[in-house]
């Protein structure tokens, strides 16, 4: 077990990508095994925060009080079984990606932050561009160990349903309480996963380090496809874009059938053009697209399909992108992460808490909700940034005020979540709710829903003491 107790071995931990600047605590746990946590649970009465990667953007890793306990060291990956296989929390995304570049398989969620953790990863159950098509972190979760804050332990595998008692390590059980709350059905990562059938595994995936610490996980791999057909495409208006998608959810599977659908904005391009030159000028929003390919044989009469339904939706096709290499697909996915990086990088400079949203909606509004970011963020007179996941309706819309204009961005902030609220959309679709987003939270789902998903976290952790702060 190592420890840390001086103030400049803890500061580390006390960041993440949200600028968060709150935290405070007395000591970080590094546990060298799974013996070692449960051993120190079993003893300990503070206040635990789990320190994931550092690369969450709501503060749910940043601790009030209380100690840190850091996985660093569970780090193994293990080999490949049956098409799964099982890593530690602090595996990166990375680090598995490397690991089956030689392997007939990939992992399909690819989240924007190559460089997040596993736990951390599940914690917020997040997704990433290609969740369109293939979903979000736990549709590929087969099993996991969790230990809970007082050193029980218990595996989570699928199949064992959250209507039936819980067994743990010493032979107790823990029942789930009655809830009347059901979690939307779109795409979504605020607050804990409550659905008819879930099984337990489901309500730990998305938890944001509340219920208990998952100590190893077994992932579903996939066959890799063979290739990929991507592009980035340019509009001369946003609509024109917007449109192209809703045409994109019409048209049949047989070859148009993307994984990824990646939206950028006016804002974002005049960015991206610092470092992307050939940036049509005339573009005032781009679609990044990504269809796999399950036989090279197909590639061909896929591209000419894409190329066809392309050609009469109002793209500036003879200025757009598509990638006829490896080497342009890496360049395509440097330019969708590139945007966010720039952001983060901007934060850190001018020293801003990351202000924005993560919200999504059903897809009946998905046109209203993009008029609705266009009007309410002209009008706010602030400078934004626009980008996401139009595919699911998911858009992050980055508020980036000056030290005088936080009130402003605050109201118009305060504006939109009003309007996806009165929509039936979430608060979180991807990142959760952490420390950040606990007031939106609870106005979304309600008081009565809010006592009963604090009623399933005093089920698994009477005492309070683990991710204290966190949804909340």
């Amino acid at each position: 077990m190592i420890r840390k107790s001086d103030p400049q071995t803890i500061a580390p931990y006390l960041k993440d990508a949200s600028n968060y600047a709150e935290g405070s605590a007395e000591e970080v746990i590094i546990p060298e095994s799974i013996d070692e946590l449960i051993i120190f649970l079993g003893g300990n009465n503070r206040p635990i925060t789990v320190a994931g990667a550092g690369t969450g953007v709501t503060a749910s890793r940043i601790p009030q009080s209380g100690v840190i306990v850091s996985l660093e060291r569970i780090d193994s990956i293990d080999e490949i079984e049956g098409g799964t296989i099982d890593v530690g929390p602090a595996v990166t995304l990375a680090q598995l990606n490397k690991c089956l570049e030689s392997s007939p398989y990939f992992y399909p969620p690819n989240p924007t932050e190559t460089l997040a953790s596993f736990g951390g990863m599940l914690a917020t159950n997040a997704s990433g561009p290609r969740s369109y098509k293939y979903g979000v972190t736990r549709d590929f979760v087969l099993e996991a160990d969790v230990v809970l804050a007082d050193g029980r332990a218990t595996v989570l595998r699928r199949g064992i349903p959250a209507e039936k008692p819980l067994r743990l390590s010493d032979g107790s059980e823990i029942s789930l309480p009655e809830v009347s709350y059901t979690s939307p059905a779109y795409k979504n990562a605020a607050g804990y996963y409550v659905r008819p059938g879930m099984d337990w595994l489901d309500l730990f995936i998305g938890s944001e380090g509340t219920l208990g610490i998952l100590t190893r996980i077994r992932l579903k791999l996939l066959p890799r496809p063979a290739g990929f057909i991507s592009g980035i495409l340019f509009f001369d208006t946003e609509d024109s874009c917007w449109s192209l998608v809703e045409m994109v959810r019409r048209v049949p599977r047989e070859q148009i059938d993307p994984c990824s659908l990646e939206y950028f904005d006016r804002r974002s391009l005049n960015r991206l053009r610092k470092k992307f030159n050939n940036i049509p000028e005339r573009a005032n929003a781009a679609l990044f697209f990504e269809n796999d390919v399950g036989r090279m044989e197909d590639y061909d009469s896929g591209l000419e399909a894409w190329f066809e339904f392309l050609s009469r939706e109002g793209v500036l096709f003879d200025d757009s992108w598509f990638a006829q290499s490896a080497s342009d697909l890496n360049r395509f996915y440097e330019f969708r992460h590139e945007i966010p990086a720039m952001l983060n990088e901007e934060n850190s400079r001018f020293g801003r808490v990351k202000m924005g949203t993560d919200m999504a909606v059903p897809e009946e509004q998905f046109i209203a909700m993009m008029k609705l970011y266009r009007a309410e963020l002209e009008a706010g007179d602030l400078d934004y940034v626009v980008f996401g996941h139009l595919g699911d309706n998911h858009l992050h819309v980055n508020l980036l005020p000056d030290s005088n204009q936080i009130q402003q961005a605050e109201v118009v902030c305060k504006r939109l979540v009003g309007k996806i609220l009165e929509w039936q959309g979430t608060v979180s679709a991807e990142h959760g709710v952490g420390k950040l987003k606990k007031k939106i939270f609870a106005e979304m789902v309600g008081d009565t829903a809010l006592s009963e998903l604090k009623a399933i976290k005093m089920a698994l952790d009477p005492r309070m003491i683990l991710g204290r702060g966190n949804i909340f």
